[in-house]
């Protein structure tokens, strides 16, 4: 059972300087406490990142908590949790059986859950993750998935007319013990992020991010929804990039004003790593300029599905973002409460009226499907 700190009392005794016993007597009460229920579950809050964005911030997953549903410190696999620190007002959605419904309203059926994981869940404290976090960060805990099976906290069904811009962002890392996969000769894999959605019966929309063979963070963009040419561009290295700090993953789908689709994706190593990789999908061929009404494909969102091999990988600060109109140089940016140095606001977009960016790298050639 959580407990509430009464703001106001604390206000105003920590503000009188008429008072110093009582003061001093509630610091006591408060340390004593903390000690007592040091396994209670995390005060809940969205990040300042998706709180600053205001309406542009869709939902948003912490995932600095040891705890889900009310207080319950174990994670066994193959279960739905409601993580404790689940922001009242922005939380995301795994929905029953795994997928994700919702009603014609728009509104998820199931609020009770926002993560489902297949594989084992661990709570990891950062103070064991020292060496690989920003010193300036104020996270207490990072979840850890470890095993080969479904684990996801999904994206929102995409209704949407065009002239808008999508995005997710959340932070991972590969423990050093993590096997990479053997993707040609084994056919393993990981997913890491995903926006996907299909209409039933007909077409179907893919922009993923993923780990491949050997730790390669290869991209795709894909599906006949608007039958983009596939390609697996690079974005760095799981082992070199990503082990010894954490990853910042961005992946927005951009659906311009007369309904063509585009996706972007961006990798930044925090400190103590440092570099950043950009990937341009090329646009699709097809456009969709009556808008989208794609339901959910399972596993999208924060995707954490390792195929045929068991993967030791660490996460952190979920978050989805819509942005009207279109702005292809929009991007989710950090959480603060990871990387610091930052004060959650949003950042200033360029205006509608500037040309959007246009750079398209090359498709690498020789590539097989995954």
């Amino acid at each position: 059972m959580a407990i509430k700190v009464p703001t106001k009392s604390v206000i105003t005794i920590v503000h009188s300087h008429e008072r110093p016993t009582l003061l001093m007597k509630w610091l006591a009460v408060v340390a004593w406490l903390s000690l007592f229920f040091a396994g209670a579950p995390a005060f809940a809050g969205s990040e300042q990142r998706c709180t600053g964005l205001g309406a542009q911030c869709i939902c948003g997953e912490p995932l600095n908590t040891a705890t889900h549903d009310g207080g319950n410190a174990t994670f066994t696999p193959g279960q739905m949790y409601n993580l404790d620190d689940s922001p009242p007002s922005k939380e995301c959605f795994a929905g029953p059986n795994i997928g994700y419904v919702q009603n014609d309203s728009g509104t998820p059926s199931d609020p009770s859950v926002e993560l489902y994981c297949g594989a084992q869940f661990i709570a990891v404290p950062t103070s064991a993750l020292s060496g690989v976090v920003p010193p300036s960060n104020s996270l207490s805990f990072v979840l850890r998935d470890q095993g080969g099976s479904t684990c996801h906290v999904m994206h929102p069904r995409l209704v949407e007319a065009p002239g808008m811009t999508y995005c997710l962002r959340a932070y991972s890392r590969w423990d050093a013990a993590s096997p990479m996969p053997d993707e040609f000769n084994l056919g393993q894999q990981q997913k890491i992020m995903t926006i996907a959605g299909f209409f039933p019966g007909w077409d179907w929309l893919n922009a993923q991010i993923s780990l491949g063979d050997g730790g390669d963070l290869h991209t795709r963009f894909d599906g006949d929804m608007f039958a983009a040419p596939l390609d697996f561009q690079s974005l760095g290295s799981a082992r070199s990039d990503c082990t010894n700090n954490f990853c910042r993953f961005e992946l927005c789908f951009d659906y311009s004003s007369v309904g063509e689709g585009r996706v972007r994706m961006r990798r930044t190593s925090v400190a103590p790593g440092s570099g950043q990789v950009t990937a341009f999908k090329t646009v699709g061929t097809v456009t969709r300029p009556s808008g989208l009404d794609l339901q959910n494909a399972p596993g999208s969102g924060l995707s954490m599905y390792a195929q045929a091999m068991t993967i030791i990988r660490d996460n952190t600060h979920f978050i989805v973002t819509r942005v009207r109109p279109e702005n292809r140089d929009f991007w989710p940016g950090p959480a603060c409460e990871v990387e610091g140095g930052c004060s959650g606001s949003p950042s200033s977009p360029p205006s509608p009226s500037s040309p959007p960016s246009s750079a398209i790298p090359t498709a690498p050639t020789g590539l097989s499907a995954k």
